[in-house]
């Protein structure tokens, strides 16, 4: 070939190589407007099947155990699926759940069900009692060693001996940017702190520690007005899968690539309890009250005490379907403006001085209005007393004879 030949086809084949991916910049879909990856992750999801014609096949060892793991698995299931997938095949590691009917009977999770759906094996996760201690790993006679172990919202630390039966590594998807919030309940700090962005990390397993791991991958994410545990749970499950089988298909570079996280910016995120749902009405705004109810709500109700008026019991009661009312308590000084702001008309007016706990009824919304702390009123559409059903605002108001402005939450 002469060399104006040669030189020729040089430049048209750096001109038209799709797989010179550094030479491309990225466009991004609408998508993925809410969306920005880390410097650890090349955006390489749409051609990651042809580059790997070349690589070794790999087997994968899921664990999982709750509706976060189920895109998880599902995205893995749909790269093995495509054309020159690196991906050989998947086993899954998932705990039986327990019915409502028997604490001792167990039924499949869903996690479980959807490994059965696509013929993958599957295997019981440890039992509480016992432990890893009592634990069998995995065996298959086909199988002479798992390449990776994916560890997905499992709720078991896996200890170092685990973690070295993997070929590659042992690596975790974790629904935040570590190393800020390591712990069981990321996504309910996020809303409860009113993050602006939160996101996953894909990170190595730490044998020492729960979510120290070394940084593989992370995409960062918008956290949505008003977000719920779920609706947020949901959007980082689906960004967590494209992240991890971004990793399993790219892991030396991710590997060569890993950050050490920074002690120093370490935050916990522990689980909300049963007792921290109680309302504090002399300290809680209706915005703080309300995003609780949002993030753990899923899991506790947000809770208070009501007195019965003729006999003075106090009676645990749980709160549902809260909302902020828009503005502060209005300042209403007749019958008849009380009566037009659909307020009942039964005693004193929403306004400033009106203790925090104090309720309203709001009939139009067909709706409770309680004061809180700054003066701001939180919208409460139904209640619920311990070993009884759940009732409306309404019948709550007119059954209980709540008087508006006298009546009060504790």
């Amino acid at each position: 070939m002469s060399r104006s030949v040669f030189l020729t086809w040089a430049r048209c084949r750096n001109q038209t190589n799709p797989f010179t991916i550094t030479a491309i910049k990225p466009r991004w879909t609408p998508s993925f407007n809410s969306v920005r990856m880390s410097q650890n992750v090349i955006r390489s999801f749409s051609v990651s099947s042809v580059q790997n014609k070349d690589q070794d096949k790999v087997k994968i060892l899921f664990f999982g155990s709750d509706s976060f793991s189920v895109p998880h698995l599902e995205a893995l299931i749909q790269e093995k699926s495509k054309p020159g997938s690196i991906i050989e095949r998947i086993d899954v590691v998932s705990p039986k759940e327990r019915t409502k009917k028997s604490k001792r009977d167990a039924e499949d999770s869903p996690l479980t069900l959807l490994a059965k759906a696509h013929n993958l094996n599957t295997y019981p996760s440890p039992d509480r009692k016992g432990g890893f201690d009592a634990w069998t790993f995995p065996e298959d006679s086909q199988v002479d060693a798992w390449d990776f172990g994916v560890v997905v919202s499992f709720g078991w630390f896996l200890p170092d001996d685990v973690i070295t039966r993997f070929k590659k590594a042992g690596i975790n998807v974790h629904p935040s940017l570590l190393p800020k919030y390591r712990g069981s309940a990321p996504l309910q700090r996020a809303i409860l702190n009113e993050d602006q962005t939160t996101g996953v990390t894909v990170q190595l397993l730490d044998p020492n520690e729960f979510d120290a791991g070394k940084i593989l991958a992370q995409a960062e994410v918008a956290l949505p007005e008003n977000s719920t545990y779920r609706s947020l749970e949901a959007l980082l499950a689906k960004k967590g899968g494209e992240l991890v089988v971004d990793v399993i298909n790219n892991y030396d570079q991710r590997r060569r690539d890993a950050k050490t996280q920074d002690p120093t910016k370490v935050t916990k995120a522990n689980k909300i309890s049963r007792e921290a749902c109680k309302v504090q009405w002399a300290t809680w705004t209706a915005a703080r009250t309300e995003r609780l109810h949002r993030a753990n709500g899923f899991r506790y109700p947000i809770t208070a005490t009501w007195t019965v008026q003729d006999s003075g019991k106090v009676l645990n009661i749980s709160l549902f379907d809260l909302f902020r009312v828009d503005s502060t308590n209005p300042t209403i000084t007749s019958t008849t403006q009380l009566k037009n702001a659909g307020y009942a008309a039964d005693g004193k007016t929403p306004s400033q001085t009106s203790a925090p706990g104090t309720i309203f009824y709001h009939g139009p919304t067909e709706s409770l209005h309680v004061t809180c702390s700054d003066g701001s009123l939180l919208g409460v559409k139904a209640v619920q007393f311990e070993g009884k059903k759940r009732l409306s605002a309404k019948d709550f108001h007119n059954g209980y004879h709540v008087h508006s402005g006298s009546s009060r939450f504790e």
